[in-house]
């Protein structure tokens, strides 16, 4: 009985650092998705944004964020100011700051990026409800194995085990040979003491990935238990 609470302690442990793998990088993973807004026909509009970009991409933040505020005071409602100084604040750590630009993004210009990028900034204040709300809108949009990964997770967090089983089945069809995607659904399946499905995707992992060591450590755990008995 104590050897199986390790166990169970221990692939609990695993199971939380390998979703711990998919965590967001704040600063590397939201999506920069201005390319498609409309060009403006305002010279002086257009002479802010140009400086404003120019700072941005030098990594100028200060500077960067003056000058999108100048753009603002021009254009009240442009979308590539909001959406980037959301990315300034996040840098900075002034995370309403941040939501609070990304939610004007995605309510004047709705798409799969805007709400992913808002989805994230809500996770990262730990407002998870409302995070899982912007992904599956975000999915509905455009749906990709790395946002219902990700969803994956808020569920997780949630607690709504079910719906993270059954959103990361949809990842693994959509990338059927991602040995991350089945690891993350096998450790779940363990989670909620379903061996039988676990051990299945585990032999999947296997004939993927022959040398993979977790799944190896995991099937001789499953047989060990199983002599016990």
């Amino acid at each position: 009985m104590i050897f199986e609470v390790i166990i169970f302690v221990a692939l609990f442990i695993l199971t939380f650092l390998l979703l711990s793998k998919y965590k967001i990088s704040f600063m590397e993973k939201i999506v920069d998705n201005l390319a498609i807004l409309p060009v403006s026909h305002d010279a002086r509009l257009d002479s802010l944004l140009e400086m404003a970009g120019r700072y941005y991409a030098e990594k100028n933040y200060l500077a960067a964020e003056k000058a999108y505020l100048k753009v603002l005071k021009v254009d009240h409602k442009n979308s590539l100011a909001y959406s980037r100084l959301g990315f300034i604040y996040s840098h900075f750590g002034q995370v309403d700051d941040a939501i609070e630009c990304f939610q004007i993004v995605a309510d004047n210009y709705p798409n799969a990026a805007s709400y992913y990028n808002l989805s994230m900034m809500l996770f990262k204040s730990r407002k998870f409800k409302r995070s899982a709300k912007a992904l599956e809108k975000s999915i509905e949009m455009e749906e990709t194995s790395a946002r219902l990964v990700a969803l994956a997770r808020v569920y997780r967090v949630m607690g709504l085990y079910e719906k993270q089983i059954k959103t990361l089945k949809r990842a693994l069809e959509l990338e059927p040979e991602s040995v991350s995607i089945m690891q993350l659904l096998a450790e779940s399946y363990i989670h909620e003491g379903m061996k039988g499905e676990a051990e299945k995707t585990f032999k999947q992992i296997l004939k993927i990935d022959p040398k993979n060591l977790r799944a190896k450590q995991a099937l001789t755990t499953q047989t060990t238990l199983k002599n016990m008995k």
